[in-house]
């Protein structure tokens, strides 16, 4: 039978030993004090010559290493020496020692080559046929002894810094091997270190390190111990098998079962091993595996940077993640849950197509859209009505190619949500990188289908696909707006509803802006004398935010972040222009004798590349409007026409009341509806009962005129 020890370390603790005394140079030996599993030979399963063969050559191949157990008759006095097979050939073994040493003395014997692969120990005698200096030869046997078995294989670790603290106490050292369950540290000794200062009772937190990066920390109490002059080797054991990544949500992103299965790729960040696992489920948040219990690698609270997801054999994304939890789910397998920590854009754009594909078939996320099929939508909606249309013309060639880039060229400051079968178009929803942190949701449109509301589906998954991206830092955003007119009901059932029942415009605000298509003027006129057309100051900020906050206390200025830089970010200018894209953005001050009386910020981008053009035009946010006549406005407007090369620039004017008192006639109005991502949940959260409330109304309604017919 199997003997089933839970740790026979079969070197002890890397634990220096002496040599053998003779004319022979002291080898690196180690003492091998676990003779009682020597005593379970005779019981334990045989292994044929074949099979011993076959791993031989497995290790040679490999370039891996054996275990040589010699004992010294004269002190009674086991050891171990690993050395490295030279050659496996007609049933004989040649095995060298290690570089620099010479040969074991005639005075110590050879006893069993020992085979190990943190799981299982394999024993055979040593048939010895030859021993110089060099190394060995033996006979190989006609079978030897599967020894032991572990419960989980145990891997050797290199290169991977411990820190060990315990109630103010903190020693360095390294990691010699690991399981989840259990890992050995070896700490090196220090004059500023006694090992009398710990309590090995007591709970321990440990840091593993691999250069500069945080592998893992956590809590875990001590099994065993041993120190000696060389050092302090402990067996530690955590105590969590799960950790809570993110703050627990009433309502989740369902966990999805997706077909095929996606794989989980990495090299193990402990043991730099290539590891594969099979993905059960997956959300846009993370994913959970299952492993064999003897082959388990996964450590709750273990951070592997560069995992990848892979799909149907070609797609990828890139990802760092968590191991979250380990739990048992069946004799011998455990399940583990894995946190995505990190992930740019456009692998996340791809996983997001993967869940919400697999949610609903029509459902996609994708920068490979269809032209033909997304001019037809936009125009049998809608979407590009008769004057827009004209607004457009012209430049309709210049229009189709920054589109064509847009939906084809996979960038990674914009994707597009639509809802589709047999190739047609039902719902469409775009999104952006408006500003530095920021993200614009436009062009909103559907169409019904089979009676289903699209519309619905494309911001639910609009939601959720939001829900997780806040998260990465890499992608960087922290609000999320949308550009609406007051008049249009789908939006302000869902958008403008959440703003009212939040009812806290530091979550989600709501501002009115008055939209004007005006027609620049050329040659730019003078302002008046002590008028001042100037780029934005912090002075000026600190007055546009004392009336903001005033005003509104919304989320405006928070999405423009006028007064904050791009340090260690790049800039938002040179994201677009490395995807061949224009987006500029500039804020300047007009002021009466230094005193801010409107903030004018500039926006540039491609012609088209938002239907209204709201990013491409100039946004007016007027501090003092019982002193600032339209004239001078327009004054100080004309020297900043000369950015755009088109005959009207779109203008939006807050507060919305202004030009109403100036009594200039406007086009439209705007609401500006912006969400701090964190605030995710809650939207989600209203989005579901709002479902839930227009379905049932849907079907009463229904039902009454069945009912009446």
């Amino acid at each position: 039978m199997i003997v089933d020890v839970k740790d026979h370390r079969f070197a002890v603790d890397n634990e220096s030993a002496q040599g053998f005394k003779g004319e022979a140079a002291s080898l690196p030996l180690r003492l091998f004090r676990h003779r009682d599993l020597l005593s379970a030979i005779n019981a334990a399963p045989v292994i044929k010559q074949r099979e011993l063969i076959n791993t031989l050559h497995y290790i040679h191949f490999t370039n891996g290493s054996i275990l040589v157990h010699i004992t010294d008759p004269k002190y009674a006095e086991d050891f171990l020496i690993r050395c490295r097979i030279e050659s496996c050939q007609a049933k004989e073994v040649r095995c060298l020692w290690p570089e620099g040493v010479s040969a074991v003395s005639d005075k110590g014997r050879l006893l069993h080559l020992i085979m190990e692969d943190g799981l299982s120990l394999l024993l055979f005698p040593i048939l010895l046929t030859g021993l110089d200096e060099k190394g060995f030869s033996m006979a190989l046997p006609e079978a030897g002894r599967l020894l032991g078995k572990r419960r989980i294989r145990r891997h050797a670790c290199h290169d991977v810094t411990a820190h060990l603290m315990q109630n103010g106490l903190s020693a360095v050292g390294e990691l010699l091997n690991f399981t989840p369950q259990a890992f050995q540290v070896h700490i090196t000794p220090s004059h500023s270190i006694s090992f009398s200062w710990v309590n090995i009772d007591e709970p321990f937190t440990i840091c593993f390190r691999k250069g500069e990066r945080v592998i893992f920390s956590g809590s875990c109490r001590c099994l065993r111990q041993r120190a000696n002059a060389q050092g302090w080797d402990l067996v530690l054991e955590p105590q969590r098998q799960e950790i809570r990544r993110f703050q627990k949500r009433k309502i989740r992103n369902p966990r999805l079962g997706v077909t095929p299965r996606p794989s989980a790729h990495f090299n193990h960040p402990l043991f730099d091993k290539a590891i594969h696992r099979d993905i059960r489920n997956l959300t846009f948040s993370g994913f959970s595996v299952e492993e064999e219990g003897t082959e388990s690698v996964l450590l709750p609270g273990m951070i592997i940077h560069g995992l990848e997801i892979r799909y149907a054999g070609g797609m990828k994304m890139t990802c760092h993640a968590q191991v979250i939890y380990r739990r048992p789910i069946s004799e011998g397998r455990v399940s583990c849950g894995l946190a995505i920590l990190d992930m740019d854009f456009r692998n996340y754009s791809r996983l997001g197509h993967i869940v919400v594909h697999t949610t609903d078939s029509r459902a996609c996320i994708s920068n490979e859209v269809e032209m033909d099929a997304l001019w037809e939508f936009f125009f049998s909606t809608g979407f590009i009505y008769p004057k827009k249309y004209a607004l457009l013309q012209s430049s309709k060639e210049a229009f189709k190619k920054t589109y064509c880039r847009l939906y084809r060229g996979d960038p990674d400051i914009a994707t597009h949500f639509t809802y589709e079968e047999n190739g047609k178009i039902y719902g469409h929803m775009s999104i952006f990188r408006a500003y530095q942190r920021t993200w614009m949701v436009h062009h909103l449109a559907a169409r019904p289908l089979q009676g289903k509301r699209t519309g619905l589906s494309v911001i639910k998954n609009t939601i959720r696909f939001f829900d997780g991206l806040h998260r990465f830092p890499s992608i960087g955003i922290n609000h999320l707006i949308f550009y609406y007119r007051p008049e249009n009901g789908f939006p302000n059932l869902f958008c403008g509803g959440f703003a009212k029942d939040i009812n806290n415009p530091q979550i989600c605000s709501l501002d009115l802006f008055a939209y004007q298509n005006y027609e620049r003027s050329d040659p730019s006129l003078p302002l008046p004398k002590e008028w001042q057309l100037t780029n934005l100051t912090p002075g000026h900020y600190a007055a546009l935010e004392r009336f903001y906050r005033t005003h509104s206390g919304g989320l405006l200025l928070d999405v423009l972040r006028l007064d904050q830089t791009t340090e260690g970010e790049e800039p938002l200018s040179m994201a677009y222009q490395r995807q061949g894209f224009l987006r500029q953005c500039s804020a300047y001050a007009l002021t009466y004798q230094e005193e801010l009386k409107a903030v004018l910020i500039v926006n540039r981008s491609d012609f088209g590349f938002n239907l209204s053009e709201l990013l491409n035009g100039i946004k007016i946010i007027v501090t003092d409007s019982a002193t600032l006549p339209w004239k001078i406005l327009t004054s100080a407007l004309s020297q900043l026409m000369s950015a755009y090369p088109t005959e009207t620039v779109p203008l939006l004017i807050y507060p919305a009341e202004y030009p109403a008192e100036q009594k200039i006639s406007i086009d439209k109005r705007y609401y500006l509806w912006a969400l701090d991502v964190q605030h995710g949940p809650e939207l989600m959260k209203y989005s579901e009962n709002k479902s839930r409330l227009l379905s049932r109304f849907l079907f009463k309604y229904l039902w009454k005129r069945l009912l009446s017919k």
